[in-house]
């Protein structure tokens, strides 16, 4: 039997688009208080290829580790596309420590229910990443201001 596509009313479909910007907006502001009230209290984030952080505070408790070496977040949105209540992201996040810079080019889900997000998945290479944050660490020393 063939997969069928149901219709989704454009509000929700822009409502989800909407809850998805702000929470990244909030993210590139620093601003992971802001963020985190975008997020459901059982929001399970699948930081694929690490581990499962379900519900609101064990994703506080990552987020503010990762906040704790960074001195600056961008995400540059490549594409952003919306089926339903359901948000996929081609970006490319850029993290910027004391002594490291890196570009992760990654793909990301977000499930949205009630103007909340629910769901939040990440697929990134880690050893790319890991190559990256080193080359930099290793280079930023020599680098001119």
């Amino acid at each position: 039997m063939p997969a069928t596509l149901k219709s989704v009313p454009a509000n929700r479909q822009n409502n989800a688009r909407e809850v998805v910007e702000r929470f990244f907006t909030a993210c590139c502001a620093l601003d992971f208080d802001g963020a985190l009230e975008l997020i459901d209290e059982r929001c399970v984030y699948r930081n694929v290829p690490f581990h499962k952080a379900r519900g609101k505070e064990r994703i506080r408790r990552d987020l503010t580790l990762m906040a704790k070496g960074m001195t600056a977040f961008d995400v540059d949105m490549i594409h952003l596309a919306v089926s339903g209540n359901t948000v996929l992201t081609e970006r490319v996040d850029t993290l910027t420590g004391r002594f490291f810079r890196a570009e992760l080019p990654l793909m990301g889900v977000l499930v949205v229910e009630n103007g909340k997000i629910t769901e939040w998945r990440d697929y990134f290479d880690w050893s790319a990443m890991m190559g990256k944050i080193t080359g930099s660490i290793l280079m930023r020393p020599f680098r001119r201001s």
